[in-house]
């Protein structure tokens, strides 16, 4: 773990007159909290594991001031990275507890909590043991990446981005945090900020796919479809694209009217990721090049997969309504009902279309 980090110099109590008391004071203050929160975090010792521990700890402990570990630590350290890569997070976690009771200032113990806090799932306590490591070392890039990450997931997207700044100052060209901040910018409405450093994550790494889908999707918020569609292909080529990137696709094809394209992808995601959601999207593609038959198709079988899904109810009948039109709107014809019935689907599925209520009373269906 430290050994990723560069040196820190130790901390000295007597560096001038004056800092001393300040430093003390301030150790006093990490002790304590290191205790409360470290005691917070590990699993609590059985009977015979306390026992032993009094008949072994020493009558009386000092206090450390030290950033960096020394040797002894180094090696504790070790033990505890060990058992996190066999998944021993409980072992782990009364090492890096024992760690900050002899030293509340040893960064790499609160970094490598927060680590196993984070893969546990006990978000909140992560985001505890990170933020103080932050404090204690503003230049740890660990510590204000995990916080950053902890953050988001915390759904605190504001602070996440803050954490993500100051990662970033530290190491500015790291792929995931300029990945993660353009994210964040996303979710937070900044489109334009995001396409700063999803563009950047390209020039990082031109062949990483995650970052040409992290700029696709920037362009695509910011209104710049076009080269949306560029990066969407390129991520495409790359990685073996998830549904939900293909379904991006091809509404970027769509927002752009290249609907041939768009149609050829529903095409091809209907093919590996069938759902009611790829078989809508084909079915609206082939509406729009007139190819209404195969879009009629394509739309049943969306509803044969999730028979609530209202977009693909909205094409049914629209179809079936056009084409009744087209018949001349023959009060008998079977296709008016099945218009009716579909629109009336849809809105028992989602109440809230104005267009659709609107249809079936401009068609007095």
């Amino acid at each position: 773990m430290s050994s990723m980090r560069s040196r820190r110099p130790a901390l000295s109590l007597n560096r001038k007159p004056g800092s001393s008391f300040v430093l003390r004071h301030a150790a006093l203050g990490a002790f304590v909290a290191s205790l409360a929160f470290a005691s917070a975090c590990a699993p609590s010792r059985t009977a015979g594991q306390r026992q032993g521990a009094a008949a072994s700890a020493p009558v009386q402990r000092s206090i450390v001031l030290r950033l960096e570990p020394n040797e002894i630590e180094e090696i504790r350290l070790e033990e505890a990275q060990q058992a996190v890569e066999t998944e021993d997070y409980d072992t782990a976690l009364r090492i890096f507890k024992d760690l900050l009771h002899e030293n509340p200032t040893l960064v790499d113990a609160y970094t490598g909590m927060g680590s196993v806090l984070e893969e546990k799932g006990d978000l909140e306590l992560a985001e505890s043991a990170y933020s103080r490591a932050g404090k204690l070392d503003p230049q740890d890039f660990g510590a204000a990446s995990g916080h950053g990450r902890v953050l988001e997931a915390l759904g605190q997207a504001k602070q996440a981005i803050r954490a993500f700044q100051r990662a970033l100052v530290i190491r500015p060209a790291d792929l995931d945090a300029n990945i993660a901040m353009a994210r964040l910018l996303l979710a937070t409405g900044q489109a334009d900020a995001a396409v700063a450093f999803a563009e950047r994550a390209t020039r990082l790494e031109p062949t990483n796919g995650y970052a040409h889908l992290s700029l696709a999707r920037a362009y695509s918020k910011a209104g710049r479809g076009k080269e949306a569609i560029r990066e969407y292909e390129i991520a495409c080529e790359l990685i073996d694209p998830p549904a939900d990137v293909m379904l991006a696709l091809v509404n970027a094809y769509a927002a752009e009217k290249r609907y041939q394209e768009a149609a050829n992808a529903a095409e091809a995601l209907t093919r590996t990721s069938p759902s009611a959601a790829a078989f809508e999207r084909l079915g609206w593609s082939l509406f729009r090049v007139s190819d209404f038959a195969k879009s009629d198709e394509a739309y049943r079988k969306s509803i044969e997969l999730d028979p609530e899904y209202w977009p693909a109810l909205n094409g049914v009948g629209v179809n079936a309504l056009n084409v009744w039109i087209q018949n001349g709107k023959d009060p008998n014809d079977p296709l008016r009902d099945e218009a009716r019935l579909m629109l009336q689907r849809s809105l028992r599925a989602n109440p809230d279309q104005p267009k659709v209520a609107a249809l079936l009373l401009k068609y007095r269906l």
